[in-house]
């Protein structure tokens, strides 16, 4: 058995300039890399040791939120902005500034784009702040922000961005994929053929009739479900969509709690755990965004192949939550979920899951709109 230490975050994970461009990775998405030293015991020890360094590192990562009262205009003319190291405020000119406006950044209007920099604290304008933008300013941004997203995946079609990244989650999460492993082979057919068994129930067995004389208990026989043998795939798969949200608070707070790497990681997990399980479990995996109702990264009936095809899942995620924008359509997606997997065919189950951060109050959105959305669906 193999124990793990705790690695430094490799500097290929801190610098992304061949995969992701001048498109910085949240801080919250850096993680430590579990790294196999020895053999022996000792190993839930050192893992648990190096589980309370990455929270402490990730702790001491989060950054500060600050209201800012001034708020500068936006020109209409949204831009990257130049780069360099340094935190800047209320400005429009450094690309991963907060509480400006033009550029690339956090808390401020009119940029195209959310970008975030290491150890950047954010500076928040009001809501009535980031309102008081002209019409041409905002297509500007939008018309920018839907041309670096699009320039962004086809990157990730032609690179499959940066596999270290892929597999430091992978490795945040092995333990919970090897759980789900374990109780998704033990999961059984909620359909099963209906058969004969033979025992003290039930109707005369008259194949039986002369073990019935003889005195033979057991000479009975009912209809009942078969009993699945262990390991054996059910008639039909169970039918699985996982919606997640990639919406543009995703991105806007993920240095905060990490929501956005959490969500990276479930996806992860549940793409590892049912690989092998195609017979039983066929799922898709969709997103929602500001902008898009329901985006479908991984269709019914083709799972990723390989480690390529699923960091490529988990990168259009996060472009679609830097990119995306403002506004929520939550219900939407599970409306528009719900409806895609009844008419995907028969099926032993159906089930939508739904991932989301949605802040319901901000949009206006009441318990009773939200009942109203779900009534019929299942």
């Amino acid at each position: 058995m193999c124990t793990y230490t705790c690695a430094r975050v490799p500097e290929s994970l801190e610098k992304r300039e061949s995969h992701y461009g001048r498109i910085s990775v949240p801080a919250a998405c850096q993680f430590p890399l579990l790294q196999p030293t020895s053999a022996g015991g000792g190993g839930a020890q050192v893992i648990r040791q190096a589980r309370r360094q990455r929270r402490r590192l990730l702790e001491a990562s989060r950054r500060e939120e600050h209201q800012r009262e001034q708020s500068r205009d936006a020109s209409g003319k949204p831009k990257h902005g130049d780069e360099d190291d340094k935190e800047h405020v209320g400005g429009n000119r450094w690309a991963g500034g907060s509480g400006g406006a033009d550029t690339a950044g956090l808390g401020g209007k009119g940029g195209p784009y959310r970008l975030e920099k290491p150890g950047q604290n954010v500076h928040q304008i009001s809501d009535e702040a980031k309102a008081q933008i002209s019409e041409e300013a905002r297509e500007a941004a939008r018309k920018m922000g839907e041309e670096a997203r699009e320039k962004r995946l086809q990157e990730i079609e032609m690179g499959g961005g940066d596999y270290d990244l892929y597999m430091t989650i992978l490795g945040e999460v092995q333990g919970e994929v090897d759980q789900l492993r374990r109780v998704l082979g033990a999961a059984t057919a909620k359909e099963r053929e209906r058969v004969w068994h033979r025992g003290a129930e039930g109707e005369l067995d008259e194949n039986r009739l002369v073990d019935a004389i003889a005195g033979e208990a057991a000479v009975f026989k009912r209809r009942a479900a078969r009993e699945q043998r262990p390991g054996e795939a059910p008639q039909r798969p169970k039918r699985i969509t996982f919606l997640f949200d990639a919406s543009a608070s995703m991105y806007r707070f993920n240095g905060m709690d990490g929501r956005l790497r959490r969500s990276c990681e479930a996806a992860v997990m549940l793409m590892e755990a049912l690989r092998g399980f195609e017979q039983r479990f066929d799922y898709e995996v969709c997103c929602h965004d500001g902008d898009n109702v329901l985006t479908e990264l991984v269709p019914f009936g083709r799972p990723p192949a390989d480690e390529k095809e699923r960091l490529k899942v988990i990168s259009k995620m996060m472009t679609a939550a830097q990119y995306c924008g403002s506004g929520d359509n939550t219900l939407a997606a599970i409306e528009r979920a719900c409806e895609r997997i009844e008419a995907s065919g028969p099926a032993d189950d159906y089930f939508v899951f739904a991932f989301s951060d949605a802040n319901f109050a901000r949009y206006g959105i009441s318990p009773q709109v939200r009942e109203r959305r779900k009534g019929g669906i299942p």
